[in-house]
């Protein structure tokens, strides 16, 4: 039974064309009538390529003349459309199986991963022992174990010199090769990832040879092409600032200076130009101003600014007039390419806000009991919108309101109107009337104001002719009336102002807990209702209303008392009381 053997051979590669020898030595020992361990095989090495690192070759030992050497390969040639350029290649690919790891070279990008290389073996299969006078068949099976192609892959099989001739080969070895020495060589050209190619090599030996020893080579070629660009770097600027700002207020600008370029550019000088009526303010440390005819001038430089490298620039700008601020970024330095000049346009705003009150003519008193009508116009007379236009008009003490626009929010002393958004230009009224209780000169003061503390105040003065000012107060005898008891009920209305209270119209509802026995002075009664008319109270005269009620049904006994004048208008004063009625004792 035959023994079979094989030897698988890895390839090493060069630095730009790279070119592998696998060596197998075959020891086929005698058959023996019973299984032996397999023979061990003896390899020697000696470098191939004695200028590159690790490159080897195997040989066993006695196979060849002393100092002999393998034929040597073309390494002029460093272009080859197979070629796959290896420069910048994004992301790292995988390292084919079993294959050690590359070191990078000297000098080269950390962030550069090769594309992966080739690895071919070769393997031999002959029978381990053969009757003389027989021919001896070998079968070389090359493979590429890579997931790479391999280029130029070449199979060689020096023949001993026990090697009569050669019988039969399949394919037909190479006839345009050249010879050096007796060899027999095929050329397979490119071996595709994870491919094979099987050779078959048919020998015959002289007579009386008792041990034939044969050797086969492969060599294939795995090269990288890379690419040096020479450019200039460039020098990129990108700029932003607001499109308006108001007069006297802050805004930043920014400035972005990137190398778009593949080099490092050195010595990168950023200028800023701004007009003389801009105060500026330096928030990136590095900034020095610079003499400047016109305008004003300010520079930021960089030594070196890498490849992909981006500064930031930051300043800010105070407009102290109402005019645009134009600024305007240009880049220089040494050996770049530099950016068309940046510019931003600023729209510089200015708040306005304008007041206008009319009241009465001052040439007569407003009469008594007549209401002073007044005017309040807001316009926005600047460039930027005015926000939360709060419009208020004061009211003097012992004045009351008898209109308003609507919209307006009465309060203890003012009535106050809310703008949400007033435009430039744009302009919106309200109106009012006051009443006095008394006579005299009032000062009435109308004012607005803005979300930015923008304020416009007028006041106009008034005089009052004297009015009627009427108030009042109600009260019981008693808290509680027992059922079948009388109680009474008194409201006296007063009249503090200089003039005489007219039409005063004094109603009560009377609680269905009571019946009334008695008002005071004497009028009709209608169901429950009472009510006292008096065509006038005197200035600072008083007027008193009774009513005597028996306790019906115990319960809380609810009064409603309204009272209208002339001098109240469309606000009628009203009120309710209560008094406790209590059933009988048993």
């Amino acid at each position: 039974m035959a023994v079979w053997m094989h030897v698988r051979a890895a390839a090493v590669g060069g630095a730009a064309v790279a070119a592998a020898w696998a060596v197998v030595a075959l020891a086929a020992p005698a058959q023996q009538p019973v299984p032996t361990p397999m023979p061990s095989l003896k390899f020697h090495t000696e470098p191939y390529f004695p200028n590159a690192p690790g490159a080897s070759a195997v040989k066993e030992a006695g196979a060849f003349k002393e100092g002999e050497t393998l034929p040597p390969i073309d390494m002029t040639t460093i272009h080859d459309e197979n070629v796959e350029p290896a420069q910048f290649k994004q992301p790292a690919g995988r390292q084919p199986t079993g294959a050690p790891p590359r070191p990078a070279a000297s000098g080269a990008r950390q962030d550069v991963t090769d594309p992966p290389y080739p690895v071919v073996t070769i393997r031999v299969r002959v029978p381990a022992d053969m009757v003389p006078g027989d021919d001896i068949k070998y079968v070389i099976t090359v493979q590429n174990v890579s997931s790479a192609d391999a280029h130029s892959v070449t199979v060689r099989n020096p023949l001993a010199a026990e090697v009569e001739s050669v019988v039969k080969t399949d394919p037909e070895p190479d006839k345009t090769q050249p010879v050096q020495g007796k060899q027999v060589v095929w050329s397979l050209g490119t071996l595709k990832a994870g491919a094979s190619k099987t050779i078959t090599l048919v020998l015959r030996h002289r007579p009386g040879v008792t041990e034939l020893k044969n050797l086969a080579y492969v060599k294939y070629e795995y090269g990288e092409a890379v690419t040096t660009k020479i450019a200039k770097p460039t020098i990129k600027v990108s700029k932003t600032a607001p499109k308006q700002t108001v007069q006297d207020e802050a805004y930043t600008v920014r400035v972005q200076v990137e190398n778009t370029g593949k080099v490092a550019a050195e010595g990168v000088r950023v200028v800023e130009n701004l007009p003389a009526s801009a105060q500026v303010e330096v928030v990136t440390a590095g900034g020095r101003k610079t003499p400047e005819k016109e305008g004003q001038q300010w520079e930021w430089s960089f030594t070196k600014l890498q490849p992909g490298e981006r500064k930031v620039i930051e300043y800010r700008v105070t407009a102290r007039e109402a005019k645009d601020v134009l600024a305007t970024t240009s880049v220089g330095g040494e050996r770049l390419v530099a950016d068309r000049p940046a510019e931003v346009r600023t729209q510089v705003l200015v708040p306005g806000l304008e007041l206008k009150l009319t009241g009465p003519p001052t040439s007569g008193p407003v009469k008594a009991g007549e209401s002073a009508k007044y005017e309040i116009v807001v316009r926005n007379v600047g460039t930027l919108p005015s926000t939360n236009v709060k419009v208020t008009g004061a009211l003097p003490a012992d004045c009351k309101p008898t209109m308003k626009t609507d919209g307006g929010q009465i309060f203890r002393d003012s009535i106050v109107w809310q703008i949400p958004r007033l435009e430039p230009g744009e302009a919106q009224s309200f109106r009012f009337a006051l009443k006095a209780s008394t006579p005299g000169r009032r000062v009435v003061t109308a004012s607005a104001n803005d979300a930015r503390g923008m304020k416009a105040t007028q006041d106009v003065p008034t005089l009052f002719a004297g009015t009627a000012a009427l108030v009042w107060e109600t009260s019981f005898d008693t808290h509680t009336v027992q059922v079948g008891r009388q109680g009474m009920f008194t409201v006296k209305v007063k009249n503090h102002g200089g003039e005489a209270a007219r039409n005063v119209r004094l109603q009560l509802d009377v609680p269905d807990e009571v019946a009334v026995v008695q008002p005071t002075p004497k009028v009709p009664i209608t169901g429950s209702t009472v009510v006292f008319t008096t065509e006038s109270i005197p200035a600072y005269g008083e007027e008193t209303y009774t009513i005597t009620f028996e306790g019906k049904k115990a319960d809380q006994a609810w009064f409603k008392i309204r009272m209208t004048a002339d001098c109240l208008g469309d606000r009628p004063m009203q009120t309710e009381k209560m008094v406790d009625v209590i059933g009988k004792p048993k």
